[in-house]
């Protein structure tokens, strides 16, 4: 039976993505060996991530965009206090607030965590020839730039928090 080019199936990007991942990431085991050398775990890389990202975070910012408890969040940011990757002080605009910064430790390991998982999946890539990698690579861009596009777009557009409060 023909398929309908016509119609596109909502899952099929998604679906493709999913299993391009799959096929490419993790091959040389660098980066679980990594994060196991630095006693880290996927969450606590991805708290670490979120605080890179914000700058400097409190612990209510946090837990706006997370699934753990406050509790939970509290504890793994006191292990990373005290393994040196985030720095937690008084806010100078709010002394009530306590500020969470990462540590410059904590951002070259975020950038060796980076360069290993690109390294797994150029080797993920290895068998395409040369034409389809670069087409891959500039669709690959061409997609970031409009999410991340899209993305500045939807925090610009957004009412500040003040004025949801009125």
């Amino acid at each position: 039976m023909p398929r309908d080019h016509a119609r596109i199936d909502p899952n099929r990007a998604g679906d493709a993505l999913r299993r391009l991942v799959d096929l490419v990431s993790h091959r040389s085991g660098a980066v679980f060996k990594m994060m196991n050398n630095a006693s880290i775990t996927l969450p606590q890389v991805l708290l670490l991530s979120r605080v890179e990202k914000s700058g400097a975070a409190s612990l209510s910012d946090l837990a706006e965009g997370s699934t753990a408890s406050a509790a939970a969040l509290s504890q793994m940011i006191e292990r990373l206090v005290q393994q040196g990757l985030l720095d937690r002080a008084e806010d100078p605009v709010d002394r009530r607030r306590k500020a969470i910064r990462v540590t410059a430790r904590a951002r070259a390991l975020l950038r060796k965590l980076e360069a290993a998982r690109s390294a797994d999946h150029e080797l993920g890539l290895a068998s395409l020839g040369d034409g389809l990698r670069t087409r891959l690579a500039a669709m690959l861009e061409r997609v970031v730039a409009e999410i991340e596009n899209a993305r500045t777009r939807d925090r610009r557009d957004a009412p500040a928090d003040e004025e949801i409060a009125r």
